[in-house]
């Protein structure tokens, strides 16, 4: 998420930022539903989260959004928000997903598309960033 787009309006930015949070947000609340002690590879994928989230936030810093890094927490709660709602409406989509990417490790951009063709259902996140419920 580093480096300026040229071009782009503020709001585009400030929109990108809190989607980028609600993408890295939907692993951590998902990885957090587990039951079972956190084994070794999730661990990794929290560390990894937070490393998408510090990344964020200093983009939210270098693009001029906010002028510190503490400044990002309302793009973060609006991330949040976000990742929920996503959960709430294609928690099933997401636990299919996730279950794929275990079972085939890696997948190249056509084999993503092509499960995502099969499994998914077009998901418009402005009515997501409109909703109120969570």
């Amino acid at each position: 998420m580093t480096g300026r787009r040229p071009g782009n309006l503020i709001g585009n930015d400030i929109r990108l930022i809190q989607r980028g949070f609600a993408f890295v947000y939907v692993g951590t609340i998902v990885d957090q539903k587990q039951t079972e002690p956190l084994s070794e590879s999730i661990s990794k994928q929290l560390n990894s989260d937070m490393t998408s989230a510090q990344e964020a936030r200093e983009a939210a810093v270098q693009w001029g959004l906010v002028s510190s890094l503490r400044d990002t927490n309302p793009f973060a709660h609006v991330g949040y928000k976000l990742a929920s709602r996503f959960i709430r409406v294609d928690g099933v989509a997401i636990d299919h997903l996730a279950d794929y990417l275990l079972a085939e490790r890696t997948l190249d951009e056509q084999q993503l598309l092509a499960w995502f063709e099969r499994h998914a259902t077009p998901l418009s996140l402005e009515e997501l960033e409109q909703s109120i419920t969570y």
